[in-house]
């Protein structure tokens, strides 16, 4: 497994792309969110947790020390529907059994708003790209196709068609 230690430009650019881990910071400062946000990436990089990179896993953020589970995970399935609910149990049970999961096909259209992200990963599937959300609560919207080919969830929710509203255990 290769680890790869997260640069200030790149703690920057994923502050400014992905504004959901403003919440994932631990400590509330008076500090502005984006310096809050690379001084929490820049330690978790410090103890090989912010990112990580093994054949089709891209590990970005990982509080919670998952990677290797979803590395086994993503490894572990040799077709479509088995791979995506791999992921969403490895992901689940890794982290303790203590937050939602998410795992979407993100060559479909979403929405996000989660709160309290512990971990978000890549992992390719072909050439397929599903995006793996460890977090406290929020919402998803699919605006695609469901199915566990597309995504799978577990945790504590509501779900309403493609709307599915996660709340804290």
């Amino acid at each position: 497994m290769k680890k790869t230690i997260l640069s200030v430009a790149l703690a920057t650019a994923v502050s400014s792309t992905l504004p959901v881990f403003a919440d994932a910071a631990e400590p509330k400062t008076s500090a502005p969110v984006s310096t809050t946000l690379q001084q929490t990436v820049l330690n978790k990089a410090a103890e090989g947790k912010a990112s990580t990179t093994a054949g089709n896993v891209n590990i970005n953020f990982d509080v919670l020390g998952i990677a290797n589970a979803l590395i086994n995970a993503a490894n572990a399935n040799t077709n479509r529907e088995g791979f995506v609910k791999g992921l969403m149990e490895s992901a689940f049970y890794a982290a303790g059994a203590k937050y939602n999961v998410m795992v979407f096909n993100l060559s479909q259209g979403y929405e996000t708003r989660f709160n309290g992200v512990k971990t978000f990963a890549t992992v390719k599937y072909g050439s397929i790209t599903y995006g793996v959300w460890v977090f406290e609560n929020g919402s998803f919207t699919n605006k695609g196709d469901g199915g566990y080919i597309n995504w799978a969830f577990r945790g504590w929710f509501d779900r309403n068609g493609g709307f599915v509203n996660f709340r804290r255990p």
